[in-house]
């Protein structure tokens, strides 16, 4: 084999490597272990980072398709799983590529991360500070600590924070395009649809959102919402145990609304989850569930609503 042809073998097997990493970050349940390999593989050598761009562009330009019609499509949607090898992938490139792109947005989340976590996976994390996070599933932050100002940016998902006391620094958790800043204390924010909700269980938060002249002070046992580029609403009392079951292992539903409960569940499955009848979504539901067993909640939430499951295994839940 000559040097031109061995540079080429090289060259291709990079390049099948970037694309593994792609189907890997794509699979819905990549853990912190993934990413730190995905990182160390990516800092080996400037061709293996070069190698990574081109196949990100490459996904990037698919991301006008966002999966807002995937309620449409046929439950054989194609799963993309870090076991597909790299030459089944490559044969079915263009069958999988529609998969991907409804992935796209989750691609560039998890890309833009310090931390995060995958579908049911939870995980606490320390700051530079000596502050300590909990991420609950599906959920990314991206840390960004600078003199003065200890900030955390919420990318999606769910994360209580503990912080260490720092008169000098601030500390901000900034999501849609809003900001959560204390000095000391414990509160969780939740950034879930277009929403962004803050509970306090200690301290004194300050919320702010819309134009700065917007702010919310919450103290322990209470929560606000706001919407990008809105004002947070008025503070609550809530019922911080129940709000944040999630930190043991527990989802608590009172009164909640059918439809809203089950997507609350399918955060915590990697399946893509789809209702084809919404004319139970109002029905109340009370409840309390594991969330280990998130798969078993959703079959025993359907049942009292008369409703049948179909689940594609790491695909598609269809309630029906």
């Amino acid at each position: 084999m000559g040097k031109g042809q061995h540079g080429s073998e090289i060259e291709r097997g990079v390049a099948l490597d970037a694309r593994d990493w792609i189907v890997r970050l794509t699979a819905g349940n990549v853990s912190r272990q993934d990413l730190d390999r995905f990182h160390a593989w990516r800092a080996q050598s400037p061709e293996h980072a070069r190698a990574f761009a081109r196949e990100k562009e490459f996904w990037q330009l698919l991301r006008h398709v966002d999966g807002s019609d995937l309620d449409a499509a046929p439950v054989s949607t194609p799963k993309l799983s870090r076991s597909v090898s790299r030459r089944k992938f490559l044969v079915g490139a263009a069958v999988a590529a529609s998969a991907v792109a409804l992935a796209a947005p989750r691609i560039m989340t998890w890309m833009r991360s310090d931390f995060a976590t995958g579908a049911g996976e939870q995980a606490t994390a320390a700051l530079p500070d000596g502050s300590t996070m909990l991420l609950n599933t599906n959920s990314a932050v991206d840390v960004d600590f600078q003199p003065g100002l200890r900030l955390v940016n919420l990318l999606a998902g769910e994360v209580e924070f503990s912080i260490r006391p720092d008169a000098g620094a601030p500390f901000r958790v900034a999501a849609l395009g809003g900001n959560s800043d204390a000095n000391e204390g414990i509160y969780a924010v939740r950034s879930i649809a277009d929403e962004v909700t803050v509970t306090a269980s200690s301290g004194a938060i300050a919320v702010s959102g819309g134009s700065a002249a917007n702010m919310v002070s919450l103290t322990a046992g209470q929560q606000t919402r706001y919407r990008s580029g809105d004002a947070p609403m008025a503070a609550t009392d809530v019922n911080v145990a129940n709000e944040l079951a999630w930190r043991s292992g527990r989802v608590v539903f009172e009164g909640r609304p059918f439809g809203s409960a089950v997507g609350e569940l399918g955060r915590y499955v990697p399946e893509r989850l789809v209702i084809a009848t919404h004319t139970h979504d109002a029905g109340p539901v009370s409840a309390v569930f594991l969330t280990r067993d998130a798969h078993d909640a959703i079959e025993a939430l359907a049942q009292t609503q008369g409703l049948t499951v179909r689940r594609v295994p790491g695909v598609v839940i269809v309630i029906s």
